[in-house]
C-alpha cells in the first residue's frame, strides 16, 4: 500500500489540481487570495513547533489557494488589448491584420494554416494594437486565376493579411468536440480567414529569437523535409508523427484506423521518444568515457531541445521533466520514486500554465503513466513474477511479450473512460495490436532518428536507410488497418459523464487496494450495490418525445426519439468535398445517443443539403423504412442512393398528401404534401423546382404538434392553406427553406402561428439565410425563434402537454 507521507510531490500535485479546478470556474479577488496565502503562511510558521497537524493543514490549504490564484490569473486575467476582446468582422467587411508567424506553417493542396502573433489591425477607420495569437487559414480563391501558387511563408515572417476576424466555432451539437475551448486552452482566442493568396503580403523575415529562428525551426524543417522526400505519403505522415509529433499530414482515414486499433498513442511524442534519447546518448557518450554527471548534463540539454523541437505538447513536457528528474536522481544516487517524479512533473507544468490541466493530452498522458506505475506493479506480482519461475525454452521472450501486454493493459484500464469520452469508442483489439505495433514503432523511431542524423552528411545513405524503414512502416500501417477492420475491433460507447468517470476510477482504486480476497469481494459487492442504486434513482422511467434539430451547417437534419425508444430521422444534411454530415455529425451523435437502428428515415426532397449524409448512413446503419417524395433526378448521387436502398433491402414508400402513419406509440404523422400536381407519377416536379416537391407533415404526440415543412416555397404553402387551413396551427414550425424569402409567406405564417419556430441554417452561409423579412413576420406573430446558426443544435422536449427547449450548453 502506498503511504501518502512517502509521496509528498504527488500529494501536493493533487491539492494544486483541486485548487485549479475551483479557480477555473469561480473568480475571486486576487488581493483576497494573496492575503489568504500570507495569513496561512504566518499561521503555519507559528504552529510549526506547537502543533504540527495545524501547520501541515495550513500548508495543504496554501497549495489549494495558490491553485485557485493561478487558475484565476490564467483563466480570467488578460491584457486590455487582448485579441479576445476584438469584435468579429461584419459579414460583408474585411480588415487588415499584421503579425509574426510563430510556428512553421502547414500547407495542403488548397490552403495554408498558421499561427500569428498579432501586431496591428487596420479596420479602415481605426488602427488597433492587439496582443495575442490568432489561428489563420489562407485559402485559395477558386473564383480567381490571378494567383495560383501559395506564398512561401516561414516561421518568423512579419506579414499583412486581408480577411475576416471571427471567433472560433464552439460546440455545435451535444457531445461534440469544442474547438473554441481547445484553442482557448492554447491561448488562441480568434480565427482569421483569408480568401485568396493575393491577400497575403510579406513585410519582413526573421523576426523570432535566435534560438527559434536559427536553430529550432531550421532543424525541424530539415527533419520534415528529409522524411517527406524518402517516404510514401502515409508512411511519411506516420514517421513525422513518431519523430516530430507533426500530425497535420495524417489523413482522417488513417487517424480512424489508429483509434479503432487502439494505437493512437504511437503518434503522440512522449515517453518512448525520451527513453530512446536517454538510452542512445548514454551509449554514445559512454564511448567518450565521460562520467555520469557530464553525460547527464548533455542528455538534459538534448532533452530540453527535443521538447521544444516537437512543440512542447503536454505529453512530451511530462516525459521530458520525468526523464530529467530520473537523471538527477541517478547522479545524486537517490532512490527513484515514480509517484514523486510524476507529481513533481505535474506541479512544474501546472505552475507554469494551469490551463494544461484541461488539455486532453495532459489528462491522457498522466492517466496512462499513473496506471502503468500503479496497476502494472500488481500485474507484475501476480503474473510476470510467476513467469520468471518457469523452466521453458524462450522464457525471456515470453517475459518481454508479457511485460508489453500487461503494460498496455494497465494503461488501457487507466484510460478507458477518457478515450471513450474523447473518441466515443473503446478499442478491444488494442491489447493484441500494441504487442506487435509498439516494438515495430520503436524500431522505426530509432531508424528514423538515425536516418535524419545521417541525412546531415549524406543524402544517399539517408535514402538507403529510409528505404528499409519505408518497408517496415508500410507493414505497420497494413497491420494497423487490418486490426481496425476486424469485426468488433472497437466498440462504440456513449454516456460517459464526469460522474461516470469518477465512479470508474473510484472502483479501480477501491478494488485494487484490497489487501485480501475477502476485502476484494466485500468492496466489489458494496460498489455494485451503490452503482445500481444510483442508476435506479437517476433513471428516467417516464420518457418524453425528443426532437433534435442538429446543426449540420447549411442544410436540414432532425432526429426524433420516441418514448418507446424508436428513432425517426428527417433529412440527412449536406455533403461537400471536405464535409459529409452523415459521417462527421449525424453518425457521431447517433453513437453518443446509443442509437444503432433508424426505424424510419424521411427524405423530404432530393437537394444535396437534405440528402448529403444519406448514403453514409445507409451503409453504416440498419434502416427499417424510408419515405421519399417520389422525385426523380438522374445524378450520380441519387442513382447510388437508389441502388443502396435496394442493396440494403430497405422498404421504401412514396409519400403523398393525405397519408398517415400511426406505427409509433402515442405518435401520429399526418402527411400534407406533396400532392400529385406538384410531383407526378414519373417523378417530375412542378416548375422543375425540387423545393416545391418536399415532403411536409405534422408530427402529433398527444396534444403536441410539430410541423416539418422541408423546403416548400410559396406555391406549396398556398396549396396547404387552401386545402388544410384548419390543420396548419401547430406548436412548433420547422421553418421552410432555412428561412429563405421564397418561403414563410404572410398567409402561411398567419395560419400556422407557431409558439416556437426552428430555423436550420449554416453560420455565415452564402445565401444570407434567414431573411430579415421572414424573421420579422414571425416576430409580429409573437413566435419564439430558435436558429441553429446561432445556437447550434435545438433540442425540444415534448411531454404531450407542452414543448420545452432544452438548454444543453
Amino acid at each position: 500500500m502506498i503511504q501518502l507521507r512517502n509521496i509528498p510531490s504527488f500529494k501536493f500535485a493533487v491539492l494544486l489540481i483541486a485548487g485549479i479546478l475551483t479557480g477555473s470556474v469561480i473568480s475571486f479577488s486576487l488581493l483576497v487570495l494573496i492575503l489568504t496565502i500570507c495569513f496561512l503562511i504566518a499561521v503555519s510558521v507559528y504552529f510549526r513547533k506547537l502543533n504540527s497537524s495545524v501547520s501541515s493543514l495550513c500548508c495543504f490549504m496554501i497549495i489549494i489557494v495558490f491553485g485557485i490564484l493561478k487558475a484565476n490569473i490564467d483563466f480570467f486575467i488578460l491584457p486590455e488589448n487582448s485579441v479576445k476582446y476584438l469584435p468579429d468582422t461584419k459579414r460583408k467587411s474585411n480588415i487588415i491584420l499584421t503579425g509574426v508567424i510563430s510556428e512553421i506553417p502547414d500547407y495542403d493542396s488548397n490552403s495554408v494554416k498558421l499561427l500569428l502573433r498579432t501586431g496591428e489591425i487596420f479596420t479602415g477607420k481605426d488602427t488597433i494594437f492587439a496582443e495575442g495569437i490568432i489561428a489563420v487559414t489562407v485559402s485559395r480563391n477558386t473564383y480567381s486565376k490571378s494567383v495560383s501558387a501559395p506564398p512561401v511563408l516561414k516561421a518568423g515572417d512579419n506579414i499583412a493579411l486581408r480577411g475576416k476576424l471571427l471567433e472560433a466555432q464552439g460546440r455545435r451539437n451535444p457531445g461534440e468536440f469544442d474547438y473554441r475551448k481547445y484553442l482557448e486552452l492554447q491561448e488562441i482566442y480568434k480565427m482569421f480567414y483569408v480568401s485568396g493568396y493575393e491577400n497575403v503580403k510579406i513585410i519582413s523575415r526573421g523576426n523570432l529569437s535566435f534560438l527559434y529562428q536559427k536553430i529550432i525551426f531550421p532543424c525541424k524543417e530539415f527533419a520534415l523535409e528529409n522524411i517527406g522526400r524518402f517516404y510514401d505519403h502515409d508512411e511519411s505522415s506516420y514517421l513525422k508523427g513518431l519523430v516530430t509529433g507533426e500530425k497535420g499530414d495524417i489523413s482522417n482515414e488513417m487517424k480512424k484506423a489508429f483509434i479503432d486499433a487502439g494505437v493512437m498513442h504511437l503518434i503522440a511524442v512522449s515517453g518512448l521518444n525520451v527513453a530512446y534519447i536517454i538510452i542512445s546518448l548514454t551509449v554514445v557518450l559512454s564511448l567518450f568515457r565521460l562520467n555520469l554527471k557530464y553525460r547527464s548534463v548533455i542528455t538534459i540539454i538534448v532533452l530540453v531541445f527535443y521538447c521544444v523541437f516537437t512543440g512542447s505538447t503536454p505529453s512530451i513536457v511530462r516525459a521530458t521533466i520525468m526523464g530529467i528528474l530520473i537523471l538527477i536522481a541517478s547522479v545524486s544516487e537517490r532512490r527513484i520514486n515514480f509517484y514523486n517524479i510524476i507529481g513533481t512533473s505535474a506541479l512544474i507544468i501546472l505552475i507554469l500554465n494551469s490551463r494544461q490541466l484541461f488539455d486532453a493530452g495532459f489528462i491522457l498522458s498522466y492517466s496512462a503513466v499513473i496506471s502503468m506505475v500503479f496497476i502494472y506493479n500488481l500485474f507484475e506480482k501476480i503474473f510476470i513474477h510467476k513467469i520468471s519461475e518457469w523452466n521453458i525454452i524462450g522464457k525471456k521472450f515470453v517475459q518481454n511479450i508479457s511485460v508489453l501486454f500487461f503494460t498496455t493493459l494497465a494503461a488501457q484500464i487507466g484510460t478507458i473512460p477518457l478515450t471513450a469520452d474523447y473518441f466515443g469508442k473503446v478499442s478491444v483489439i488494442s491489447l493484441i495490436a500494441n504487442v506487435i505495433a509498439v516494438p515495430l514503432a520503436n524500431l522505426s523511431l530509432a531508424i528514423g532518428f538515425f536516418q535524419i542524423i545521417t541525412g546531415i552528411f549524406s543524402d544517399y545513405f539517408s535514402s538507403i536507410i529510409a528505404g528499409t524503414n519505408n518497408i517496415l512502416l508500410s507493414f505497420q500501417l497494413l497491420f494497423i488497418k487490418w486490426c481496425s477492420s476486424v469485426k468488433y475491433a472497437s466498440i462504440n460507447v456513449s454516456g460517459f459523464s464526469a460522474i461516470t468517470i469518477f465512479a470508474y476510477y473510484f472502483l479501480i482504486i477501491f478494488i485494487l487496494t484490497s489487501e485480501s480476497l475477502r476485502k476484494f469481494y466485500f468492496r466489489f459487492v458494496i460498489f455494485i450495490f451503490t452503482v445500481s442504486s444510483c442508476l435506479l434513482i437517476s433513471h428516467d422511467f417516464k420518457k418524453n418525445l425528443r426532437v433534435t434539430f442538429l446543426d449540420i451547417g447549411q442544410g436540414d437534419c432532425a432526429l426524433i426519439q420516441t418514448p418507446d425508444d424508436k428513432t425517426i430521422l428527417v433529412d440527412c444534411g449536406v455533403m461537400t468535398d471536405k464535409y459529409n454530415s452523415g459521417e462527421r455529425t449525424i453518425s457521431p451523435y447517433l453513437i453518443r445517443q446509443g442509437i444503432k437502428r433508424i426505424d424510419l428515415m424521411i427524405i423530404t426532397h432530393l437537394h444535396n443539403d437534405h440528402t448529403g449524409g444519406l448514403n453514409y448512413l445507409l451503409k453504416n446503419y440498419e434502416v427499417g423504412k424510408i419515405y421519399l417524395s417520389g422525385q426523380k433526378t438522374e445524378t450520380p448521387y441519387t442513382l447510388s442512393m437508389d441502388s443502396l436502398i435496394k442493396i440494403k433491402n430497405v422498404q421504401s414508400e412514396i409519400i403523398r398528401s393525405g397519408y398517415m402513419n400511426d406505427e409509433f406509440k402515442d405518435l401520429r404523422m399526418y402527411f400534407l404534401f406533396p400532392d400529385e400536381q406538384f410531383v407526378n407519377e414519373s417523378g417530375e416536379t412542378f416548375d422543375d423546382n425540387l423545393n416545391n416537391g418536399s415532403v411536409a407533415f405534422i408530427l402529433k404526440y398527444r396534444d403536441n404538434e410539430i410541423f416539418f415543412s422541408g423546403d416548400i416555397e410559396k406555391e406549396a404553402e398556398r396549396f396547404l392553406y387552401d386545402n388544410y387551413s384548419e390543420f396548419l396551427k401547430t406548436d412548433v414550425l420547422k421553418v421552410a427553406h432555412h428561412g429563405s424569402i421564397t418561403s414563410s409567406t404572410i398567409p402561411f405564417v398567419l395560419k400556422n402561428r407557431p409558439e416556437l419556430a426552428v430555423i436550420s441554417c449554416g453560420k455565415f452561409n452564402k445565401f444570407n439565410h434567414p431573411s430579415d423579412i421572414v424573421l420579422n413576420r414571425f416576430k409580429i406573430t409573437g413566435t419564439e425563434i430558435h436558429r441553429t446558426d446561432r445556437e447550434g443544435a435545438v433540442i425540444l422536449e415534448c411531454n404531450g402537454d407542452s414543448v420545452n427547449v432544452k438548454q444543453w450548453k
